[in-house]
């Protein structure tokens, strides 16, 4: 921009969006659930997606997660062109998902929810774990129920222990 002869000319950018879809299509069978969809969302952004149900909330969720991958078009995440799924590549930022009903497994503990992936994929010792998952029930309220089971919880505390198990 410029301002006059004695200013100097400063260039403003935008700063690189943290997600990003062009032209992104999903069809399932004859439905057409997205049509050339375009998204940014930058850091430090609040976004909402509302609508009635089958209108693509979720479809759009799993495809920026890597779950789901679009019939048309790209997606970026911080900068980086995602092509297939999530297990094909590394994701730059961590993104996880939680499920509207938790989807725990009834049979586990909630610590053995919680720390369900690094026990079968890491070689992180069982007290280490233990740790990481104590301090991630502790962050969203639930210090001291890693002992209790999902049956054991109300509603919304079975939510929570699905948002620590999305943190771990």
């Amino acid at each position: 921009m410029y301002g006059g002869d004695n200013e100097k000319c400063q260039k403003y950018s935008m700063p690189e969006p943290l997600i990003e879809l062009k032209g992104v299509s999903k069809s399932f069978g004859t439905n057409v659930i997205l049509n050339q969809l375009d998204l940014k969302i930058y850091q430090g952004d609040a976004l909402v997606i509302i609508g009635p149900s089958g209108t693509g909330k979720s479809t759009i969720l799993r495809i920026i997660a890597g779950l789901l991958p679009a019939d048309v078009g790209e997606v970026y995440v911080k900068g980086q062109r995602r092509s297939g799924l999530i297990e094909d590549a590394q994701d730059p930022i961590g993104i996880g998902m939680v499920f509207q009903q938790a989807a725990l497994f009834d049979s586990l503990t909630v610590e053995e929810n919680v720390g369900f992936l690094l026990y079968q994929h890491s070689k992180l010792p069982h007290h280490r774990i233990r740790k990481l998952v104590n301090q991630s029930l502790e962050m969203v309220g639930l210090s001291g129920v890693g002992d209790r089971y999902p049956a054991e919880l109300s509603g919304g505390m079975r939510k929570r222990v699905s948002f620590a198990r999305a943190i771990m």
